[in-house]
C-alpha cells in the first residue's frame, strides 16, 4: 500500500492578496525610480555652470524664458511676499534696476508664492513702487533645477547664460562692495564719491543799503 500526499490548494483570497501586494511594491519602486531620476538629473547650480532654463509668466500673464535675455546680464532673484528679508532687500534692487538697466542689466524677480498667496503679489509690488519685471512660480517649476536654500537667493548670470555669483540671503545693493561682479560684467565704472560743490564766485558781494 503506497502513501499518497496531497497539497492543500491555495485559497483564492490569499492569491489575490499576494498579487495586490506585488503590484503595490512594483508601483512604489517605479514611482521612487521616476522621482530619483527626475531629481538626479538636476545638479545644484554652481558658479561657472550654465543657469538652468525656465519658462514662467509675468504679472500680465505673459510667458517669459530665461534665455530670452541672452546677451544681457541677468540678476535672477527668488523671493516671496511673506519673506521679511526679501522686503528689506527690494528697495536696493530697485535702485540697481534704475541705475544699470541702460547698461544691459535685467532684473528678474521670481516670486515663489504658492497659489494661496499669489493674490498678495500685485499689492506688494505697488506698495513698494517696484518697476523691474516680476515673474510668478506658483507651482514650483524652479524648485528642483535651482535647489534653493531659501529666500531671498540671487543668481548673477552673464551674457552667455553662465552663473557668475550666487548670493544666499539679502544684500544691500546700494553698497559698492556688493556690486563687484555686476560692475565687472557690465563694464561700468560707478561713481565712488560725491561731486565737489561749486565754489562761490569771488566777484559776488553783499548789497548794503
Amino acid at each position: 500500500m503506497t502513501e499518497q500526499t496531497a497539497t492543500e490548494p491555495v485559497a483564492p483570497a490569499q492569491t489575490n492578496k499576494l498579487v495586490v501586494s506585488l503590484i503595490a511594491v512594483s508601483v512604489l519602486v517605479l514611482v521612487f525610480g521616476i522621482v530619483w531620476l527626475q531629481s538626479s538629473k538636476y545638479e545644484p547650480p554652481k558658479v561657472g555652470k550654465v543657469a538652468p532654463e525656465f519658462s514662467l509668466v509675468d504679472l500680465a500673464d505673459k510667458p517669459v524664458r530665461l534665455s530670452d535675455y541672452r546677451g544681457k546680464v541677468v540678476f535672477l532673484n527668488f523671493w516671496a511676499t511673506w519673506c521679511k528679508p526679501c522686503k528689506e532687500e527690494m528697495p536696493s534692487m530697485e535702485v540697481l534696476h534704475k541705475n544699470f538697466e541702460k547698461d544691459g542689466l535685467v532684473i528678474l524677480a521670481v516670486s515663489i508664492d504658492r497659489v494661496t498667496t499669489t493674490k498678495d503679489i500685485p499689492p506688494f509690488i505697488k506698495s513698494m513702487n517696484l518697476s523691474f519685471p516680476v515673474l510668478i512660480d506658483s507651482w514650483g517649476k524652479t524648485d528642483m533645477p535651482y535647489k534653493r536654500m531659501g529666500v531671498p537667493e540671487t543668481f548673477i548670470i552673464d551674457q552667455q547664460g553662465v552663473i557668475r555669483e550666487i548670493i544666499i540671503g539679502p544684500r544691500d545693493w546700494t553698497r559698492l562692495d556688493s556690486l563687484n561682479v555686476l560692475i565687472d560684467l557690465l563694464k561700468v565704472t560707478p561713481k565712488t564719491g560725491r561731486k565737489p560743490s561749486p565754489k562761490p564766485s569771488p566777484s559776488r558781494s553783499r548789497r548794503h543799503r
